[in-house]
């Protein structure tokens, strides 16, 4: 039998042009991922794995002279029977790929680009997992009747990709006036919600989902902005399942997700909450590996056989993933008192 030709490509990491600046954090996170991808999918059997630098040859002089983003991905999908990609989901990224994979005829190994383009919006995705029965952090957008009261403001792009572009002030007063004076449109507000910050990693594919990882994030504020620095893998512990129901739920909710996704959470004293679904592959997966003591590219590539979700092991390693740092005076964004910006 013929192997299965996988290309793997990183959108950002291949010269793709994005709308917005990246922070160095984000472009490191790719490096990793897209590392840790190649290097797991080239230990699965049947699989041969291609990449853009693969593909056009062992160094740039037999490379084709000046091609374009375009061009090198369109040869590549056409030379592959699967396509992994990687890129943000922001500005219709990471959808407009997974359709152009879809009319390449290829096989897509992500998230339907449907369910790619709510979890794109931070207040689509909201809105889809509150009417799915899942808690999820409130979003609002700027013109909406807030809910009175005290407490900080957390204000980011409805189509950001990670920590990128979000600032904390200290009242809804000060987010509403930052927004009204910026140059950019499209951002969206949600309440400072205390707690441990975590995510899961979840295989998902039919609405339902099988819960890989729990992990705990390092996120710190500085200058009013949050800074992502990395995932402990399977950090958090999910003693009653509260953590295995959310997953189902997730998935249940958004029913076209499928592979790899990361779901970023909030623990509170009430429970967990959901901040955001990430239809990609997150920090922790660079981690995931040594952690379950399995293949998750493995696992994603099985689920090409049929629906049913993979046992895992009941044992699991802490693995740290570092993907940044910020300058000294950072504050654990869990337990940061936020002050008036400057």
């Amino acid at each position: 039998m013929a192997p299965l030709k996988v290309f793997a490509f990183d959108y950002v990491m291949e010269g793709g042009q994005t709308a917005r600046a990246l922070p160095r954090a984000f472009t490191q996170q790719g490096e990793m991922l897209i590392d840790a991808l190649v290097a797991d999918l080239e230990t699965v059997p049947g699989v041969e794995v291609c990449t853009m630098a693969t593909l056009r040859g062992p160094g740039p002089g037999l490379a084709p002279p000046g091609p374009s983003f375009a061009e090198r991905f369109a040869a590549c999908v056409q030379t592959a029977d699967a396509v992994w990609p990687l890129a943000p989901e922001s500005d219709g990224l990471l959808e407009n790929l997974s359709r152009d994979i879809l009319r390449g005829k290829r096989i897509l190994l992500g998230s339907a680009p449907g369910a790619v383009r709510v979890a794109a919006s931070k207040f689509k995705v909201a809105r889809a997992l509150a009417e799915g029965g899942v808690p999820t952090v409130p979003t609002y957008r700027p013109h909406a009747a807030l809910p009175a009261g005290e407490g900080a403001w957390v204000v980011k792009p409805d189509d950001g990709a990670g920590c990128v572009d979000t600032r904390l002030f200290s009242n809804r007063a000060a987010a509403l006036a930052w927004i009204r004076t910026s140059a950019v449109q499209g951002y969206i507000l949600q309440p400072f919600v205390a707690g441990k910050l975590g995510s899961l990693s979840l295989l998902c594919c039919d609405g339902a989902a099988r819960l890989l990882a729990r992990n705990q994030e390092r996120v710190v504020v500085h200058d009013n902005r949050f800074h992502f620095l990395g995932s402990t893998v399977n950090g958090l512990i999910d003693a009653d399942g509260a953590l295995e129901r959310l997953a189902q739920q997730v998935a249940a909710a958004l029913p076209t997700l499928w592979g790899y996704v990361g779901v970023d959470i909030i623990l509170t004293d009430r429970g967990a909450v959901v901040l955001d679904v990430n239809p990609r592959l997150t920090a922790a997966y660079a981690g995931l590996h040594a952690s379950i003591g399995c293949n998750p590219a493995g696992l994603v590539i099985d689920l090409l056989k049929g629906p049913a979700m993979p046992a895992l092991p009941t044992r699991r390693r802490v693995v740290s993933v570092d993907v940044g740092s910020v300058d000294a005076g950072s504050f654990d964004a869990g337990s940061f008192e936020p002050s008036a910006p400057t």
